[in-house]
């Protein structure tokens, strides 16, 4: 069983190689297991930056709209709003060819379609990330701690 001292300044030793224990307190089972529970226990930061990654994944999923997958990450968004754009601008409803998230083609894409998926990932990302909200409150209060019991909506 090894054996776990702190000196003055809080500093742990295990097992110290020395002779002179003078100046350290050896600390009981019970706190040493403690501790050691505590150095796999990841911090606070970890826990809200392993949350943002957790909501970034959810999002990059995006939606499914009549069949057509449409990604929900920043490029694709990006892409969407574009190819939205320019469909007004040239006053067309309808994508001649269309590729979607899935690297799949779609022959007489409607641009309603398009349009439809770009607001539900949307509204999608506000509730995403609303959530991570929620949970990084209860993260940063203590309250929190294993990511496994998240539910994105």
């Amino acid at each position: 069983m090894n054996k776990l001292y702190r000196n003055a300044n809080n500093e742990l030793f295990v097992d110290p190689i020395f002779e002179n224990h003078e100046g350290l307190i050896e600390i009981d089972q019970a706190e040493f297991d403690t501790i050691l529970s505590n150095l796999n226990k990841p911090t606070t930061e970890q826990l809200l930056s392993q949350l943002t990654a957790a909501r970034k994944e959810q999002e990059r999923q995006g939606v499914v709209i009549n069949g057509v997958r449409y990604a929900g990450d920043p490029g694709n968004r990006q892409a969407l709003q574009e190819a939205i754009a320019f469909m007004d601008y040239a006053g067309l409803t309808e994508f001649e060819s269309w590729k979607d998230s899935d690297n799949l083609f779609h022959a007489d894409h409607p641009l309603v379609d398009v349009v439809h998926a770009y607001q539900v990932i949307g509204s999608l990302r506000a509730l995403l990330i609303a959530a991570e909200g929620e949970y990084a409150a209860q993260i940063t209060g203590g309250t929190f701690t294993d990511l496994s019991l998240v539910t994105w909506p």
